[in-house]
Formats: C-alpha cells, structure tokens, sequence
C-alpha cells in the first residue's frame, strides 16, 4: 500500500501578529499621525485660520475727491481671501456674502494718480463668533480720475484690395463712421485714433464685407495697453467694413436744345462735344438706365454765328463715381454759312388767355435778330415773324404789364430767332 502525500498547511492571516512586524508598525504610526493632524487642523481653527476665498471689496473714495469729480477706474471690481478663526461650527458655515469689505484710502487725495488703501472688514451675516484673522491681499493700489468721454473716426486706411479687370473699389466705408468712448481722462486723452485692422482682400470683382474690431492707438502708433483698455467703455467694440466694388465704363455725353428749328439735324456734324465721353464708376443697373449722360440743355434763343460755344456742367447721378473728374463739356455749334439778319415784327400774338378777358399789345413794334442760312434769311420779311406772350402762367391778372415773348417763324426750317424779347400789354375784363 503506497503512502498518501499530505497536503500543505494554509497559513492563516493575523491581525494581531502585523503588529509584531517593524515595517508595519512604522507605517501606521505615520498614517495615524497624519490623520490625527488633519484632524486638528480641521477643528482648530485658532492655530489654522480658514480661508474664505473670492470676497468682493466695496470700492470707495473719500467724499471729498467724489464732489471734486473723481471716480476710480482701476480696479473696477475687486475680490480678495480673508482668513478668519475661531468656533469650528461658526468658522465653517461662514460665507463670503457674511464678511463687509470696503476700501480705505491711507493718503490725502489730491489729484487723479494712484493711491494705496488698506481694507477695512465686518461682519455682516447671523454668524458672528468669529475673528478676521488677515486679508490677502491686505493692501491694494486704486487709479483715481476724471471722467472724460470723446469722439473717434474709425479709420478704415488699413483695409486694401484691388481691381478686377473692368471694375473699380470705391473708398473703403465703416459702420458707424465713428466711436464713442468714455473712460478716465488720463487714458481717453492718450488715444489718438481709432481704427481696424490691415487686412488686404485681394482682387475683387464685387463688393465685400466683414466684420472687424475696433483698435485704439496712442500717439505713437502703438495700441493701447489692455490695462488701459479695460478702463474703458465704448459705445461699439467693432465695425461693419464695407468695401464696395463698382463696374467701370465709358459713357457719351448727350447735347440737349430747346426750341430748335425743326429743320436742323443735330448730328456730329453740326454739334460737336469735348470730351465726349466719360469714364464712370457704377452699378449693371445704373449703366442699364443711363447709356448717356444728358448735358442740360442750350436755348436756341442764345445761339448765334458769334456765340456758338457753351460750356455745360456735367452733372451726374449720385450713384455714379466720376473717374475722370469731368466737370464741364463744351459743346460747340457748326455756324458755318450762317448769319443774322434784323427784321422788324409788328404781328402779335396773346395765347392761353382766359375767355373772361381780353388783352391788348401796346407794344407796336420788335426788332428781331433772326439767324439761319443767308439763302433763307434772304427770303424771310416781318409776315413772315409772329411774336408769342403766354398767358397761362399769368391767368386772372388784369392791368397793364410787361411780359416775356417768343418769336415763331414761318417760310423756314432753319432759322430762328436770337435774343430774348418783351412786350407791354394791358389785360381787362370783358
């Protein structure tokens, strides 16, 4: 019979025989000493002050700098750690909304600088079976100023772009076109303008926008610190760019007459026009409803062989750009072979006189200056001219009075009359 192996005997686990283990014993002789020690910083609050952090200071200044205009603008919240100690039930139910902080200037005020100021504490809140033990930090610096507030230009001279073929950019536009800014007058006084930043767009072919901030510089150039930036308020932080992008096109100029003989053709080769064009700046649509610029026009009654060349003032939509600085174009009059001739009318005419009256031209006679070719002028006598008065401006007047007139005239398409003219008449009722 063979023999049966025993098996190993477990040992079993000790409480009791770890204590008789040095490395054990050290370990916990440590733990227990630490767990113990946080325990009584825990509950002695005498030796250990608790720290109640983020405590919000109430800013203040004397009453005197106040009357004289002053204001703090630096900090413009403040929040610090107070330590306090005492019963350890009291001390841990404490809150910062429980402790009165405020400011306390240590200096005489004389004048926007900076000052130091202790801060006095008390107690606000139901517990009070407590002490301060130290605040931190205990003394604070405060920028005392006045009040200033100015305008500023946002300046957009930062923003480029360029032209695509056929196109123009238009000056560079900002939204609002100006800032308003508030603040101590030390650091509004140091701001010398208000701009955007560089940003080149590149070539465009239609007009672009963005959003961009503001930007403050001083007097050298530089931007303002953000320690004096925080001081201030602004009425916008940023501005809407606008950087329009207009077509470009060449545009003829257009003459305009009035009171023209019916047979004169008013082509190239009778008028001619300098410059005749003009190169303009603006939208597909507004080069759709205008393919011309219309000069404004010139009276036959002021063109003859002598005075055949009139300056006009260009004068253009407002949403063209006028590239070229075009402001006048003369135009000028091919008189050749033409002449004047003086007739002397006595036919008179009163039109659109109303049925209640009746007028009388006391005026017996006109010398007229009639201009046209010299083989018509030859052929023209005074039947052949009918002085006009237009009444309709003039309706219900009645008496004696000197009124404008216009020359008609028959047995010719060409001529016509130079020179204004005025006859007396007397109008009565019926």
């Amino acid at each position: 019979m063979s023999d049966k192996k025993k098996a190993p005997e477990k040992k079993r686990f000790s409480i009791g025989a770890l204590f008789y283990n040095n490395k054990f014993v050290a370990v916990f002789s440590l733990l227990s000493a630490l767990v113990l020690w946080f325990s009584m910083a825990f509950t002695n609050t005498e030796e250990f002050p608790v720290p109640i952090y983020d405590v919000p200071v109430t800013i203040k200044i004397p009453e005197a700098a106040q009357a004289d205009g002053l204001k703090c603008f630096s900090p413009q919240t403040l929040k610090v750690t107070v330590y306090i100690k005492g019963n350890s039930l009291s001390v841990h139910n404490v809150t910062a909304d429980d402790i009165g902080l405020e400011t306390q200037i240590t200096e005489t005020v004389s004048g926007a600088k900076t000052y130091l100021a202790t801060i006095a504490s008390s107690k606000k809140g139901y517990v009070t079976d407590y002490e301060i033990d130290r605040i931190e930090p205990s003394i604070v610096q405060l920028t005392l100023d006045y009040s200033e507030e100015k305008s500023f230009v946002i300046g957009t001279g930062g923003v480029s772009a360029s032209a695509a073929k056929g196109h123009f950019v238009g000056s560079v536009a900002a939204a609002p076109e100006s800032v308003t800014i508030s603040g101590p007058k030390s650091v509004v006084d140091s701001i010398s303008a208000v701009t955007v930043g560089e940003k080149d767009l590149g070539e465009l072919d239609q007009t672009a926008r963005y959003t961009a901030d503001l930007i403050l510089l001083d007097a050298n150039g530089n931007t303002l610190s953000k320690d004096k930036y925080d001081q201030l308020s602004l009425s916008v932080q940023s501005a809407d760019i606008t950087v329009p992008v207009l077509v470009r096109r060449t545009v003829p100029f257009t003459a305009n007459f009035t009171n023209a003989p019916s047979g004169l053709k008013l082509d190239s080769s009778f008028v001619t026009l300098s410059p005749s064009t003009v190169e303009l700046a603006g939208t597909a649509e507004d080069f759709e409803s205008y393919k011309s610029i219309q000069l404004d026009p010139i009276d036959f009654s002021q063109i003859s062989p002598s005075t055949n060349v009139f300056d006009i003032p260009v004068s253009l939509p407002s949403s063209f750009r006028n590239l070229q600085q075009i402001t006048q174009v003369t135009v000028r009059l091919n008189l050749s072979g033409y002449t004047t001739k003086t007739i002397t009318a006595r036919n008179f005419k009163v039109n659109n006189l109303g049925h209640e009256y009746e007028a009388s031209v006391t005026t017996s006679s006109l010398d007229i200056v009639v201009v046209g070719p010299e083989e018509e002028l030859a052929n023209l006598t005074e039947s052949n001219l009918v002085v006009q008065v237009d009444m309709s401006q003039n309706n219900g007047f009645t008496g004696h009075t000197e009124m404008p007139a216009t020359v008609s005239i028959s047995g010719s398409t060409k001529c016509w009359a130079y020179g204004s003219y005025k006859v007396n008449l007397s109008v009565e009722e019926r």
